[in-house]
């Protein structure tokens, strides 16, 4: 399990195993291939910083990140 320090708080995912968040949430990604990810700050695909949104790639060191 991920650790609220590596996961922003505004990435969001949902996957057939239900809906997860981020920030202080745990992480329960069993079906990486069929999770759909979304930023609740720009409300799409891709962040602020026009990166695309992604568990791996919503992380500290990112522009956009924001820890919880």
């Amino acid at each position: 399990m991920k650790s609220k320090n590596n996961i922003c708080k505004f990435l969001r995912a949902r996957n057939p195993y239900g809906m997860m968040e981020g920030g202080d949430q745990p992480w329960l990604l069993l079906d990486d291939a069929n999770t759909i990810c979304w930023c609740i700050q720009s409300a799409g695909a891709s962040g602020p910083d026009n990166g695309l949104v992604s568990t791996s790639g919503c992380k500290e060191g990112r522009s956009c990140f924001v820890s919880d």
